[in-house]
């Protein structure tokens, strides 16, 4: 049985400049300077498997997170001026939640197909064991986000898996810190009432 690509394949060959010659947009991009290219390179390079796998786990399916990943970094490209340097991550980020909200609008089996092992990294040295178990957790963790509300599940992936504050989510997401903070409360209470229900405690 064929089973679903859980890592981008690779990172793209893009063309990050407007793709109509004889738009603004185009002619903005044509003096574009080398810094400017050389900054558009160096995101693409760090962080497009980050905004690959924030797509999987903002709940796009595997077969438009390399369309998706490719047109966050466009809209990306389109605003770099006014992107401040070492911001570059979690601007990228804010996009994708965008762009992801946009494909789950086309999806139409979204809950049917919940991500799987999408930040694979493990040591050679571990263990069989040690590996069964995270990948136990791994597959746990991607059920859960798929049973979470959309809203909900943005703010929980970027606060718990990718590490922003709730202040640096707020303006990522365009909301109210307060929203930000009870979207974050309902999702762990929910992510804690699915391990309550289904999953065993663990051993002291």
């Amino acid at each position: 049985m064929a089973t679903e690509q859980t890592t981008p394949r690779q990172v793209p060959q893009m063309s990050l400049s407007a793709p109509s010659p004889d738009s603004l947009e185009a002619s903005h991009a044509k003096v574009r300077s080398a810094e400017q290219e050389q900054r558009l390179g160096a995101a693409l390079t760090s962080h497009f498997s980050t905004v690959w796998r924030a797509l999987r786990r903002f709940g796009v399916h595997e077969r438009n997170a390399d369309d998706a990943a490719q047109h966050v970094f466009m809209q990306f490209a389109g605003r770099l001026e006014i992107v401040e340097l070492g911001r570059e991550r979690p601007y990228l980020l804010g996009i994708a939640a965008k762009v992801a909200a946009n494909v789950r609008r086309q999806q139409a089996r979204l809950r049917e197909d919940p991500a799987e092992d999408l930040d694979k990294q493990t040591g050679e040295a571990e263990s069989p064991e040690s590996l069964l178990d995270l990948e136990q957790r791994r597959r746990h963790l991607d059920v859960v986000l798929a049973t979470l509300p959309d809203e909900q599940r943005e703010v929980f992936v970027l606060y718990e898996l990718e590490g922003f504050s709730l202040p640096e989510i707020a303006r990522m997401l365009e909301i109210p810190l307060g929203t930000a903070t009870s979207r974050l409360r309902r999702a762990r209470a929910a992510f804690e009432a699915w391990v309550d229900r289904h999953l065993p405690p663990r051993e002291p």
